[in-house]
């Protein structure tokens, strides 16, 4: 068996051996539905409720992606603007780690505070969320470019602006599809948590609603969503990851 098909039964394998252990051991030992129901009752719940979730699926889904596009463009041309300005990132770096350790969950009140409960904070917040890993995986990968390369371009004459888009971007794409893969996940964290402060509809709020009713296999139903949701964004970019280093023959693509 080739690795190829292996790194895809491996993994539903595995899925498949948890959700049967889930379930035999929820059913041996009579744990209640309210503390940890077995994954038939969520399956069922999923179907029963189709209509409702791909109503909140789908107003997520907009929410992320939108935050993930905003967030990964200004935290990608943040980090080459420090990349080539050395002065620009001695001022502003200390700051944008230190946005970094903002609680998300700290500063979702004031972003809804700030633009209310539609899609506008929900946006902002997985745009904040996503614009961090970028933003310093750009950074660094500029900076980690070959200096013999650099000595090359400049006995060429090449223009600064040359040695940027023809050598450093492309030596940092693998670095830069890594920060691409990471805001793909926190894109969608983002959103359900601004979700969780003040929506009328999303995964988040149906979360918050499922708790608050003790609707136990329902908030499963939509948690399992946000993870599929977050998969599939991953699953995207690593997919357009390997169609731009393979046009590029970039060493960094792997099967």
């Amino acid at each position: 068996m080739s690795n190829r098909y292996l790194k895809i039964i491996a993994p539903a394998l595995t899925l498949g051996a948890i959700l049967g252990v889930w379930q035999v051991v929820v059913s041996l030992f009579r744990i209640p539905v309210y503390v940890l129901p077995p994954p038939s009752s969520i399956v069922i719940q999923g179907v029963d409720d189709w209509a409702l979730l791909s109503g909140n699926v789908s107003i997520t889904l907009l929410e992320s992606a939108a935050g993930f596009v905003a967030g990964s463009i200004v935290g990608f041309f943040l980090g080459v603007v420090m990349a080539e300005f050395d002065l620009f990132a001695r001022c502003i770096l200390p700051f944008v780690v230190g946005s970094n350790a903002v609680p998300v969950i700290a500063i979702a009140p004031l972003v809804v505070l700030w633009l209310g409960t539609g899609i506008a904070s929900k946006i902002a917040l997985a745009a904040f969320l996503c614009f961090f890993p970028l933003c310093i995986n750009t950074f660094k990968g500029l900076q980690a470019s070959d200096k013999q390369y650099r000595l090359l371009f400049s006995l060429y004459g090449a223009t600064k602006r040359e040695y940027l888009f023809q050598a450093k971007l492309p030596a940092a794409e693998a670095y830069i599809f890594a920060g691409l893969k990471l805001n793909a996940v926190f894109s969608v964290i983002g959103a359900i948590v601004a979700e969780f402060i003040g929506a009328n509809g999303g995964l988040g709020f149906a979360m918050v609603q499922a708790s608050y009713n003790l609707q136990v296999p329902r908030l499963w139903v939509n948690i399992i969503m946000s993870v599929c949701m977050g998969l599939a964004f991953y699953g995207l970019v690593w997919l357009f990851e390997r169609i731009i280093l393979k046009r590029f023959h970039y060493s960094g693509v792997r099967d």
